[in-house]
């Protein structure tokens, strides 16, 4: 009896201790589990707190840098110390400058400024834990000092030739020749008329630095030393190639557009031709010999600089910068989105030629003087834009715009194509010149406009 009791005892004690070991371990079990909630809430807390602010910072980082852009505009504009002529340095070489932005904070930038083929490129970075780039091509709005449909300056009294007409607000050194055409607007004659001044650096600086990349391929992702064949069964392999010799870029499937290639930097010793249903976008494409852009090949944003000549021809598109001695547009081709066309120093020879059968919209800049500069439209071609000219042209067509120049000359063309000012097509006013954007390359721009915006 007593050892049966003993055993019951012993029993329930076993069975009192077991019970406590089970509530022992479901209360660290519960406690291990409230405090890994607990240090999950608070990590979760702690890491929405740290993602709020890394936000916060990237969006300051943002509006810094878009300060930056705004400051650079108003030294450009407003500092008289700066002012339009302000740049911290060359495509080549360029030295930013450090600037606080926001009054009494640390928030600071570095900017840029640097000439691009008669544009600025206008960069901006926020320096800190999340440093933000912004890096934008600015032109210049059309300022009303520069909307005569026709400024001309010349030894010899304007004649207008039969077919000739001129509408809007026209300026003359001389009072004009009737042969057959005929005013049709505001015209002011004044012996002491001069052209605006050109500001010839910004060019003079991008084709310095067009002519260095001529010369150093050590500068390039890949240097080739063959002719070379892109297409869409050979694509680029690198962004930026330096080819000495011939390079070809064609796709001749006509059924679908081949995107070539974005941001490339080609460069070539000898001649480049672009064909086939092609497209590239922002880029920079130079040569020593001739640029070719044929069938239906696109280019979208993008500078062609050449040591002999550019050639658009059949259903070419083209938008951009074209800058070389000899530029020649024929067939179907075209240019748009206010482009541009350089000729001028350092060639001594400029031609510019026009053939073709639609419009196209640029400005134009012939500052050679040679004995084989000028500026040829045919009968068939219209233009929309601007021209600037020191060599004569030849106008058989129709110019919507701005015209300011020397002279006009008409067939038979001498071998010095004498300026005989004889004018034989039509110049009329532009129809929207406020969505016109020019280089600033004229003190009389006093405004600015972003035509391209990138951020990284």
């Amino acid at each position: 009896m007593n050892i049966f009791y003993k055993c019951l005892v012993h029993g329930k004690r076993l069975a009192v201790n077991e019970s406590k070991g089970y509530a022992l371990l479901i209360v660290i079990t519960v406690t291990f589990v409230v405090s890994l909630f607990i240090g999950l809430m608070v990590s979760q807390y702690i890491y929405q707190r740290h993602s709020i602010k890394s936000s916060i910072q990237k969006i300051q980082s943002f509006y810094t840098a878009e300060a930056g852009i705004k400051k650079a505009f108003y030294y450009l504009k407003e500092n008289p110390e700066k002012g339009i002529g302000w740049r911290t340095g060359g495509l080549i070489a360029d030295k930013p400058v450090k600037e606080k932005i926001f009054y009494q904070q640390n928030y600071e930038v570095e900017l840029s400024v640097v000439d691009d083929c008669g544009y600025l490129r206008i960069k901006s970075r926020a320096i800190g834990k999340f440093p933000k780039t912004i890096e934008i091509i600015s032109a210049g709005i059309f300022p009303d000092e520069l909307q005569s449909s026709l400024c001309l300056i010349s030894s010899k009294p304007l004649v207008l030739g039969a077919g000739s007409q001129l509408k809007g607000r026209i300026k003359l050194n001389q009072e004009p020749i009737y042969r057959g055409g005929s005013i049709d607007g505001m015209l002011e004659t004044n012996s002491s008329l001069s052209l605006p001044v050109v500001l010839t650096e910004p060019f003079k600086n991008s084709i310095k630095y067009f002519r260095y990349f001529l010369s150093h391929p050590e500068n390039f992702d890949r240097e080739l030393f063959s002719p070379q064949v892109f297409s869409p069964q050979r694509p680029f392999r690198a962004k930026k190639i330096f080819v000495n010799d011939a390079v070809l870029i064609e796709n001749k499937n006509f059924d679908s557009l081949w995107c070539a290639g974005d941001n490339l930097i080609l460069a070539s010793t000898a001649e480049i031709q672009i064909s086939g249903a092609t497209k590239i976008s922002n880029s920079t494409i130079v040569a020593v010999g001739p640029v070719r852009i044929l069938d239906k090949a696109v280019l979208n944003s993008t500078k062609i600089y050449s040591e002999t000549s550019i050639e658009l021809r059949e259903e070419a598109k083209f938008s951009g910068i074209l800058i070389a001695p000899e530029i020649k547009v024929s067939e179907k081709a075209q240019i748009f989105n206010s482009s541009l066309i350089y000729c001028g120093v350092p060639f001594k020879d400029g031609k510019i030629v026009f053939n073709n059968e639609l419009p196209i919209c640029c400005t134009i800049i012939n500052l050679c003087q040679g004995k084989n500069s000028l500026i040829e439209i045919s009968s068939k071609s219209e233009i929309e834009g601007f021209i600037y000219t020191l060599a004569p042209i030849k106008h058989l067509g129709k110019i919507s715009g701005f015209v300011y120049c020397q002279g006009f000359y008409n067939p038979p063309i001498t071998e010095d194509t004498t300026n005989t000012n004889v004018l034989s097509g039509v110049i009329q006013p532009m129809p929207a010149p406020e969505y016109f954007t020019i280089p600033l390359i004229f003190q009389e721009i006093k405004d600015f406009k972003i035509i391209q915006w990138h951020e990284y």
